[in-house]
């Protein structure tokens, strides 16, 4: 029997006992991590979708860690077309919500294996489970249209309000055109109503969702010309305010002369609204991407607008959230155009209250690994966790780093240190001194006066 060697490791402050960590998931040969919420208990929930070796068709994961990302548990769900009688459904997790009953909420998308993906094989799933992640009820919505979920969030009232795209005409050489999709299912996924969003002869989807304090909806997305939004054609960031009902009160354009969208959307602490997503600067935007960040004001007016980047890499903001001090954090993606210019990189950009840029950090896993950046959140304690991707010829993990303090990469176990750096000694949680040994937390202690915590299980 073989056994496999597993070590975590978090670097702790002694000055301000702030902590850092980085760790990666995985259950299968392909692993992704897309959306990370903090729970209730100070742990972190995980979601993605999984490849097993030799299977073609994707399953939602779902992780649950503690807060220094140690795995409790994790769980995969598929074949929802079929009753669980064979996998042959493409399952993916897009976003998650911890539940008011301490459960979780997933949403994503789902399709028939041999069916076309772009002839009506898409169709909307929204999971709901217990909180060790039992399913408690798995609906899929949408066909037969072409449907896709890509943001869910809790309502007051105990429901459930999902935000994605719906097809709305037949597919041709030209695409065809997608309106925002929003609806409403009731504490069992049972539909209330549902709307759509968009102008005739325009194509728009809806990326993230959110309740505001009114009782109402605000979606972020993009919207341009066309039935198929490309990297060749214009495209805006786009806002829609909703009541309760999912009636529109007003709706919002942003951007430039080109290909620009809004991936992440939040209200602030004014009542107003922080967008983030990317802007193209010229027509060359396969290779000219820059952060894009918008404030707006309470009914949609632009307030601010700032781009974050380089000249000679693609940075893509996915997600935003205002931070503790009135700032927002931005987490993304920086990567060249084509690649082969270099390797990827998970980013965080800081900014102040008015947008302007405090610190921009990137990550990576290892040396040579393609690593891509999603979703970011701040914790009690002022860190930041991201949650992306790392990949390698071998396979890919989903990769979740906490940062403090100035967004620097956490130190790794492996990562070289100073030749004057040596140990001093090993201690367990009650602070007494020990030799190493596998299945207890230890805290490494240095004669530089940094400290490493360690888990080594066998």
């Amino acid at each position: 029997m073989k056994h496999r060697l597993l070590l975590f490791t978090c670097l702790i402050s002694v000055n301000s006992f702030a902590q850092s960590w980085e760790q990666t998931y995985g259950v299968g040969v392909e692993n992704t991590g897309h959306s990370l919420q903090r729970t209730s208990d100070g742990g972190f929930i995980i979601l993605g979708y999984t490849y097993a070796a030799g299977n073609a068709s994707a399953d939602v994961l779902l992780i649950k860690t503690d807060e220094y990302g140690m795995e409790e548990w994790s769980q995969t769900y598929d074949d929802f077309l079929n009753n669980g009688m064979y996998d042959n459904t493409d399952d993916k997790g897009y976003f998650v919500e911890e539940t008011s009953d301490g459960g979780f909420i997933v949403a994503g998308v789902t399709n028939e294996e041999g069916e076309n993906s772009e002839d009506g094989g898409l169709d909307i799933l929204l999971l709901k489970t217990g909180p060790s992640g039992e399913t408690e009820w798995a609906k899929v919505y949408g066909y037969p249209n072409n449907d896709v979920a890509w943001a869910v969030c809790q309502m007051s009232d105990g429901g459930y309000a999902v935000a994605g795209y719906t097809v709305t005409s037949p597919w041709d050489e030209e695409g065809h055109f997608k309106e925002v999709y929003l609806f409403k299912t009731d504490a069992n996924g049972v539909e209330e109503w549902s709307q759509t969003f968009g102008t005739e002869e325009m194509t728009a989807i809806g990326y993230a969702l959110e309740q505001t304090d009114d009782g109402g909806l605000i979606i972020g997305g993009r919207i341009g010309p066309g039935r198929k939004i490309q990297n060749n054609t214009s495209s805006d960031a786009y806002l829609i305010k909703t009541d309760a009902s999912g009636a529109e009160l007003w709706s919002q354009m942003y951007g430039g002369d080109y290909f620009d969208t809004g991936y992440s959307v939040q209200q602030t602490a004014d009542g107003g609204y922080i967008l983030s997503g990317f802007m193209s600067e010229s027509n060359e935007n396969l290779t000219d991407r820059d952060m894009y960040l918008v404030k707006t004001d309470g009914i949609g007016n632009e307030e601010w607008s700032q781009t974050y980047g380089d000249a000679d890499t693609r940075e893509m903001g996915y997600s935003v959230q205002q931070t503790m001090d009135g700032g927002y954090i931005i987490g993304g993606t920086r990567d060249h155009w084509p690649p082969s210019l270099g390797d990827s990189d998970m980013i965080l950009v800081k900014t102040t209250e008015a947008g302007s840029e405090e610190w921009t950090q990137t990550f990576e896993s290892e040396e040579g690994s393609e690593d891509s950046g999603y979703d970011v959140l701040q914790t009690a304690d002022e860190c930041y966790v991201l949650i992306g991707t790392t990949s390698n010829e071998e396979g890919s993990d989903a990769y979740v780093i906490k940062t403090c303090e100035d967004g620097t990469q956490p130190v790794s176990f492996f990562s070289p240190h100073s030749s004057e750096r040596k140990l001093e000694k090993v201690v367990d949680v009650m602070g007494r001194e020990v030799n190493p040994v596998p299945n207890q937390i230890l805290f490494y202690i240095y004669t530089d006066g940094s400290v490493e915590q360690k888990f080594i299980w066998n």
